[in-house]
């Protein structure tokens, strides 16, 4: 979770804003965005549903970057 957060905060001052500004755009405490930018604490998806609304964004899912099973048949043969 900690990348999320991260990319939140980056968001977040591309877009100029403090965290008390954003957490007031998202209808949430500042405290709780605190500890989503951390990476820390259990938050439900809401509120990264309320993050990205309140950034003008969306979530997106991408496949992993994960070697193939040759690649790492190749990487453990002796």
């Amino acid at each position: 979770m900690s990348d999320i957060g991260q990319q939140i905060r980056l968001l977040r001052k591309r877009r100029g804003l403090t965290q008390a500004a954003l957490a007031e755009r998202a209808g949430m405490a500042r405290s709780k965005l605190v500890l989503l930018e951390q990476g820390s604490g259990s938050v439900a998806f809401e509120s990264y549903a309320r993050i990205a609304a309140a950034l003008d964004a969306a979530f997106r899912l991408e496949p992993a970057q994960r070697p193939a099973f040759e690649e790492l048949a190749e990487h453990y043969r002796e």
